[in-house]
Order: C-alpha cells, then sequence, then structure tokens
C-alpha cells in the first residue's frame, strides 16, 4: 500500500471523525446523558443525532480506509462493529421501557467513544511513522509534480482484466491529450499502485498546474452529476402532482435528458476556458483542440458515471498549495462530492443505472 494513500486514510478519519466534530459530540452525549435519563424525548434525539452522523459514515469510504489502516486482527477499528444497526434497532424499538433505554443509550455510547479513542491513538502513531517516510519521498519533493490518484470501482474495470487492460490503456492516450491542451511539456507514465478492496488504485504524477486543472474538471463533473442523480431521487414523485399532464412530463423527459447532456457540455466548456487561460503563458500549446477536448470529456464523464473516484494525494511543495488555496481544502472538497455522488448512485434503480451505462459508460462511444 502505498504511503501517500495510507497517509490519505488517516486524513480522512481526521476528517470524518475528529474535525467533524462526531468525537466531540459523542462524549458530550456521555456527560450530559444521565441528566435527561427521565425524558425519553431528548434521549431519542440523541440517538437519533447518532444515527444521522453513522449513516454518513458507514456510507462513505471510512470503514474501507479503516480496514487498511487497522487489520482486524491486530486492532479493531471502530467501524467494524455494527454501531449503525445496533442503534437503528434503539431507535425502532419503541415499546422499550425508558430504563432499559437510557441503561442500553449510555453503554452503547461509552463503548464507541472507548474504541474511538483507542483508533485515534493507534492511528496517531501511524501518522508519525508515515510522516518520516513521505518527506524522504522525492515524487513529493519536486518542485513541479503532485500526486494523484485514479480510482476505478466499477465491478467490470475491476474483475475483467479485458476491461482494466482497455480503460488503463484509455488513460495513457488520453492523459497526454490533455497536457497538450494546457503545457507544451508530456506527462510521465502512469503507474500502478496497489489493489486494495476490490478497487483499483493509479498512481499518476502530473505536473501540479495540470492536477489542479484536472481535479476541478472532476469537481465540476461530480456537481452536475449529483444535481442529475438528486433529481432523479426526486421526480418520480413530482410527476405522479401531474395528474397525468402530457405537456409537464415530457418537459420533465427533457429536463432529465438536459442535465445528463449538461454534464459533457460544462466540461467541454471549462476544458476551453482552461485551455485559452493556458495559451496565454504557453504559447508552444497545440491550438488544434477539437478532438481532443471531446475525448478528454469522454473520459471524465465515464469515469464519475461509473461511480469511480479521483484523489488528490499530494502537492510538491508548500508554494504550490499556497497558490491552490491549500492541500486540505482541495482534498476535502473534491472527496466530499466524490462521495456524496456514490451515497446518491447507491439509490438509483438498476435499470436507471443501467440506461446511464449505456449512454456514458463508454469511453470509446458517443451518444
Amino acid at each position: 500500500m502505498n504511503i501517500e494513500t495510507l497517509v490519505d486514510h488517516i486524513q480522512l478519519f481526521e476528517t470524518e471523525v475528529v474535525e467533524s466534530g462526531f468525537k466531540r459530540d459523542l462524549q458530550d452525549y456521555v456527560k450530559s446523558l444521565p441528566s435527561i435519563q427521565s425524558n425519553v424525548i431528548a434521549l431519542r434525539e440523541v440517538a437519533s443525532k447518532v444515527q444521522n452522523s453513522l449513516t454518513k459514515i458507514y456510507s462513505g469510504d471510512l470503514p474501507d480506509a479503516l480496514n487498511v489502516l487497522l487489520p482486524k486482527e491486530q486492532s479493531e477499528p471502530f467501524t467494524a462493529f455494527d454501531h449503525l444497526n445496533f442503534i437503528n434497532e434503539l431507535i425502532n424499538n419503541t415499546e422499550l421501557p425508558l430504563d432499559q433505554l437510557f441503561t442500553k443509550l449510555n453503554q452503547y455510547l461509552n463503548q464507541i467513544v472507548k474504541q474511538i479513542n483507542k483508533n485515534i491513538e493507534e492511528i496517531n502513531n501511524l501518522n508519525n511513522i508515515f510522516i518520516l517516510y513521505i518527506k524522504d519521498n522525492e515524487d513529493i519533493q519536486s518542485k513541479e509534480k503532485a500526486i494523484l490518484s485514479i480510482i476505478f470501482k466499477d465491478k467490470k474495470t475491476t474483475t475483467l482484466l479485458k476491461d482494466f487492460s482497455k480503460t488503463v490503456q484509455m488513460w495513457n492516450r488520453t492523459l497526454p491529450l490533455y497536457h497538450q491542451l494546457l503545457s507544451s511539456k508530456s506527462p510521465d507514465d502512469i503507474k500502478i499502485v496497489e489493489v486494495q478492496n476490490g478497487s483499483i488504485d493509479l498512481l499518476i504524477n502530473l505536473n501540479i498546474d495540470i492536477t489542479l486543472n484536472l481535479v476541478d474538471l472532476f469537481q465540476v463533473g461530480f456537481e452536475l452529476y449529483l444535481g442529475y442523480l438528486l433529481y432523479k431521487k426526486r421526480v418520480e414523485e413530482i410527476v405522479k402532482t401531474y395528474f397525468g399532464n402530457k405537456k409537464l412530463i415530457d418537459q420533465e423527459s427533457e429536463r432529465e435528458s438536459e442535465m445528463l447532456n449538461n454534464i459533457e457540455k460544462a466540461l467541454v466548456d471549462r476544458i476551453k476556458k482552461q485551455h485559452n487561460n493556458a495559451l496565454k503563458k504557453d504559447k508552444k500549446i497545440d491550438t488544434n483542440v477539437d478532438k481532443k477536448i471531446e475525448q478528454v470529456t469522454s473520459l471524465i464523464t465515464s469515469h464519475i458515471v461509473k461511480g469511480n473516484d479521483l484523489k488528490l494525494l499530494a502537492l510538491p511543495d508548500e508554494e504550490s498549495i499556497e497558490k491552490a488555496k491549500s492541500l486540505s481544502e482541495i482534498k476535502s472538497h473534491l472527496h466530499t462530492l466524490s462521495k456524496n455522488v456514490r451515497i446518491a448512485l447507491k439509490e438509483l434503480p438498476a435499470d436507471e443505472y443501467k440506461k446511464l451505462l449505456e449512454k456514458y459508460g463508454s469511453t470509446t462511444s458517443k451518444k
């Protein structure tokens, strides 16, 4: 497992458990619970707040990340325990006597706080070790290169060698085209890093400006795809209120199609803007762009629609970090968008997802 990826897992834990306030809230609940033990509404409100936080955690990448950082045979992650199922059952049991509700909830909160504190201690120890290795990593010390992880999660790519080979070849062909749109220099070869937990991560070293522009494209793509998925979640209920009005129904169908088309349109517009901005600094950049933009757009759209991911692992130096606001802000925003997309994608009916893959899942054919 690549050290930068492990550090990224650690930062994910810190973001979702510590910085989010989840750990603090749990500790506050433990302290305040005795004072509300006779108030069933207040007890259930606490349980509901814990349930909401756990639902977000278990729907995201943290459980897999902790399984990598803390192997069960050595130290169990708190997510390895079925906390969400327990709290769901507790909330749904409306016949549970008040004293038992308090006892179970109190024991449960103390248990999860203890587990999280233990995980924090172990992860801090790991972080101290990993930082030493990262400081010696020549790739990160480079003044021009950033480290980016392209993550494949869709089943076809991760289980069929033929599909994986085609996908890697497509990235290998398309990234140089994207470079040509923004720079007169060429990228290094793509390196395969690790196969882990049913996903495949490709580690690539790119010029810092190319990397940040590529991350920007994925943020745009994730935002638009998320908007479409949230729309699909609500549209069926909305259409029911039309009571068969054909004009309104047709408008919804047209809107749905346009929202999907807008993903590629927005990416094309953003790449053209990036290209024009780059031309101001590098006059040697190739200006024969239309076909290249089409291929880059197709690749990014396909990657996102399939439910895959992209992570920024490292920027080369403090100057670059300041130039791009901050590494943590970029990583956090990108991660939040991609996580929300995958959560929303799980709620999309299978037949609807199949249609999406048929239309946008291929990197070799256009709609």
